[in-house]
């Protein structure tokens, strides 16, 4: 059990900061609700743009503007 503990404790920073590196590099990903390869009009999630902002994305500029707001 302690080896498996360890384990977790030196990976999951390592794979936390490289999803952090992920979305700042690439903000956008592809949306999952429109049809693959193309754009739907029609999608909601994305409003026809076949592009959607990642969850850390959200989270981040959530974040931000939770900090700008509070300090103002």
């Amino acid at each position: 059990m302690g080896p498996l503990i360890a384990l977790l404790v030196l990976c999951l920073p390592a794979v936390t900061l490289g999803y952090i590196g992920f979305c700042l590099a690439s903000p956008w990903g592809t949306c999952k609700r429109c049809r693959p390869g193309g754009k739907n009009r029609t999608c909601r999630a994305c409003d026809g743009t076949g592009m959607r902002p990642r969850i850390g994305w959200q989270l981040y500029v959530y974040a931000r503007r939770l900090h700008r707001d509070g300090t103002r």
